[in-house]
């Protein structure tokens, strides 16, 4: 199985923002209630990969408290 996407497909994440991933926090909602946060971006990606049928939002939280 390929884990390769195609901005065409419909399971295709994309990044909208140039800015650092870092300075954020990600808090992951599953369709059953369920939420996890993350600190690494490049780990939460790949929890939404693995795990996109069952997610129902991803949360980006500014651990600054500046705002974007």
């Amino acid at each position: 199985m390929s884990t390769t996407f195609t901005a065409d497909c419909p399971d295709y994440f994309e990044v909208y923002c140039p800015k650092d991933y870092d300075k954020h926090a990600y808090k992951m909602v599953f369709k059953n209630g369920k939420k996890v946060v993350y600190d690494d971006y490049k780990v939460m990606k790949y929890e939404w990969y693995t795990h996109r049928k069952l997610v129902d939002y991803v949360e980006v939280i500014d651990k600054s408290g500046k705002g974007f």
